[in-house]
């Protein structure tokens, strides 16, 4: 069997060979996929998960392309680009009015559509990367003032491992600190559904700007970067160890392990935010990976706390 031509039977030249994957990341890091599509709908995004799944190939879905490092020998199988950009009022009731958005909205383009409707709930979510479907799968987070992704979300359109598409209420996803259940039961997001609160429209936008005020005050802009690079740790872990002033800031013990402007190569840690690494050039994905494990050394002797990654690791390396 031919896999290409049998995507290509259903997709056209729309399916490419060996396509780059580095330029759809924030990162510009990452080699070549062995098929790659772009969904535009979310009829064409649920029937080119079925024929990928019914071909025997592994499925990987492409959203904004943050919080990821994508490996140099690329990703075998099919990646599916998700470009889906609606977003329509569903209703309302009492104060509540119900938003459905495709998963492939980026996330900046439904806070500020939000916050002009005069809708509160996601508004500290401004200068938020990436798109809605990754926002659920990370339960995407800001802290100037605290808001979850997940705090807001009512219910949502998912297409099952069984290749069944079905509705789900907020509890499926059992939201946490960066968590959701489907990074364990690999459900695809269609479409969520978020219960927003009426609100005026000029006091969302002073949270709003606000926060894309502290995001350019203490982040690193106009940079290649897929955000964060490790997770905060547990308040627990915080006490029990414990850290200066029982932080949980990743990115303080990086910082204070003397990491910052390491570098390996094109990849540094950023001298504006230590919890950031930065491409300056041609970094490569081992690079990254290099940088990563010589910063968790440094924190793991000099605090004793061994960081997780927030970055997700994909493909071959």
């Amino acid at each position: 069997m031919n896999i290409l031509e049998e995507l290509q039977k259903k997709f056209g030249d729309r399916v490419k060979e060996n396509e780059t994957l580095g330029k759809y990341t924030t990162f510009k890091i990452g080699g070549p996929a062995d098929y790659f599509f772009d969904a535009k709908t979310t009829e064409e995004l649920v029937s080119a998960v079925k024929l990928g799944r019914e071909l025997d190939i592994p499925v990987f879905i492409l959203g904004g392309g943050t919080n990821l490092l994508i490996g140099d020998k690329g990703i075998r199988g099919f990646v599916i680009r998700n470009s889906t950009r609606k977003i329509s009022l569903k209703g309302i009731k009492n104060n509540l009015v119900f938003v459905e958005v495709e998963s492939g909205v980026v996330m900046n383009q439904l806070v500020r559509y939000t916050v002009e409707e005069g809708l509160a709930g996601l508004e500290m979510q401004l200068g938020l990367p990436g798109s809605v479907g990754g926002a659920v799968y990370m339960n995407s987070k800001w802290t100037h003032p605290v808001g979850y992704v997940g705090d807001v979300v009512y219910q949502a359109s998912i297409l099952t491992s069984e290749n069944e598409v079905k509705i789900v209420p907020k509890s499926y996803f059992q939201f946490a600190y960066d968590t959701s259940s489907i990074q364990k039961t690999n459900d695809i997001v269609l479409s969520v559904v978020f219960a927003l609160e009426k609100s005026a429209k000029d006091d969302l936008w002073k949270i709003a700007n606000s926060s894309v005020l502290y995001r350019h005050e203490t982040q690193p802009q106009g940079v290649h970067s897929p955000g964060c690079t490790f997770k905060n740790i547990p308040e627990a872990e915080a006490l029990s160890i414990p850290t200066p002033n029982h932080t949980t800031s990743a990115g303080f013990l990086v910082d204070h392990a003397g990491c910052k402007s390491m570098h390996v190569k094109d990849a540094w840690v950023s001298d504006v935010h230590a919890n950031f690494i930065v491409n300056k050039g041609t970094a490569t994905a081992l690079d990254v990976i290099q940088l990563i494990e010589k910063i968790r050394a440094k924190v793991r002797d000099q605090f004793g706390v061994t960081l997780e990654e927030e970055i997700v690791r994909i493909g071959e390396f």
